[in-house]
Parts: C-alpha cells; structure tokens; sequence
C-alpha cells in the first residue's frame, strides 16, 4: 500500500540541515507540552499533522515525567497557525467534556 504523507522522518530531517527549507521550517516551529498520557497525546496531534497540514511538516516527541513535549516544525505559516488553533479548541472541547 502506498500512502501519500507530508511528514517527514528522521532521515529526511537529517538530510535538510542547512537548507533554505530547513530554516524556514526553524522559523515556524511550535513547541508545546501535553499532561496526557503518551497514547492519548500522541494520537490526535499525528494525525492532524499528517492529513491536517498543506506542507511539510515535522515533529519529535518526548515523554518527560508523564509530560509530553512536542516540537513541531512547519514549511508554512498558515499551517503552524492552523495548528495552533486546532490543538487550542481540542484541548479546550476535552476539558469541557469532563
């Protein structure tokens, strides 16, 4: 099965270093911290990264303690917008649900 996908691996992120595209996806980096399990966390914030975005994309996650971090690099503005948002309004709609 072949899949079309925006994010990029380890090697792909490697092989950008210095690159016109590599510091443009520095500029738009977001970084943010997640209370939730690793499972919990991990899932929705993928997906919206491999569907959800118009360019490349690409992000390291690690579980510090039971925290989540996430850094997560954008080839666009609009979509480090975007992502912001969404992850803004799901967390808010969780909290609500409890």
């Amino acid at each position: 099965m072949i899949k079309e996908t925006k994010l990029l691996s380890d090697n792909d992120w490697v092989c950008l270093a210095g690159n016109d595209l590599y510091v443009s996806m520095l500029r738009n980096k977001v970084k943010l911290h997640d209370d939730k399990s690793k499972d919990e966390a991990y899932t929705d914030v993928v997906d919206y990264l491999e569907f959800g975005t118009e360019g490349l994309c690409y992000y390291k996650a690690e579980n510090i303690y039971g925290t989540v971090k996430y850094d997560v690099y954008f080839e666009q503005a609009i979509d480090k917008d975007n992502f912001i948002s969404f992850y803004s309004t799901s967390r808010g709609l969780d909290i609500i649900k409890k």
